[in-house]
């Protein structure tokens, strides 16, 4: 089985849907082009990009979690923040990716096998360095470090589109542990620091896409829950049990995150 969509966002930007609900990003330049996020896994992720472009490519990771680093084994090189190395490496099992795509919300993919999913990565990553710039020609891609989500979480700005691709840094139900949300808040505060060069904000689930005030109401909600202004509203997602810091229906609103007391967690 394949099924991969491949839709024009931007000039110089293809997001490719894989199935599960996650998509990645192809940007492409006159002179190279830069895969960023490789899903779960499933399917022949390479041969399809490799399809659409004539250009040598680089793949970067935004964090190490299994629905974006699943696809990594594909690629010779594949650049990860040194941050999430550990991560990546016990969450991205083989094992781990299959039954969490058996077991997801909407079920397997109809005519999943065990055979469609790619193996583990057994190469080293290469070192994502914050702020690391990539020349594409006629377009750049810039990895911004917004740790909270994971240690290494990072967001893509793509300035000659007006794009920041978010990823799971801040969304819809962003997922962290109380601990890191002084980090979070910090780094939010950075990334603020370029949004006069983006208009556009994509995620790689649900709607891959955002208001751009989502990145005002995710800091303000974070403060809020630093200081004990939130709405607190039990929740549990993916095995946790926490708190959400919005009611599910927020209007005027946008974004929202879900936090937890408990300790190393691996979402």
């Amino acid at each position: 089985m394949q099924r991969f969509e491949l839709q024009a966002v931007s000039q110089h930007i293809q997001r490719i849907i894989l199935p599960c609900g996650v998509c990645v990003y192809l940007v492409q330049g006159t002179n190279g082009a830069v895969l960023l996020d490789t899903g779960f896994g499933i399917g022949d992720l390479r041969g399809f990009v490799e399809s659409l472009i004539t250009t040598p490519y680089h793949v970067w990771l935004s964090h190490g979690h299994l629905d974006h680093a699943g696809g990594s084994a594909q690629f010779e090189e594949v650049f990860l923040s040194p941050a999430d190395f550990a991560l990546e490496k016990r969450h991205n099992i083989w094992q781990r990716r299959y039954d969490e795509i058996i077991s997801g919300p909407d079920g397997a993919p109809a005519g999943f096998t065990a055979q469609d999913l790619q193996p583990g990565r057994a190469a080293p990553y290469s070192p994502l360095k914050a702020n690391s710039v990539l020349k594409l020609g006629g377009a750049q891609v810039q990895a911004i470090p917004v740790p909270g989500h994971t240690a290494g979480m990072q967001v893509f700005l793509i300035p000659e589109d007006r794009v920041a691709i978010f990823g799971d840094a801040c969304g819809e139900m962003t997922l962290l542990a109380k601990e890191i949300l002084p980090t979070y808040v910090a780094a939010l505060r950075h990334l603020q620091v370029y949004q006069d060069q983006f208009d556009t904000v994509l995620r790689n689930h649900g709607t891959f896409w955002s208001d751009k005030r989502i990145l005002q109401d995710n800091l303000e909600l974070a403060e809020d829950i630093i200081a004990g202004r939130d709405a607190a509203a039990p929740l549990k997602m993916m095995g946790v049990s926490g708190l959400s810091g919005r009611p599910q229906e927020h209007p005027g609103k946008y974004g929202n995150i879900f936090y937890t007391a408990a300790r190393n967690v691996s979402w």
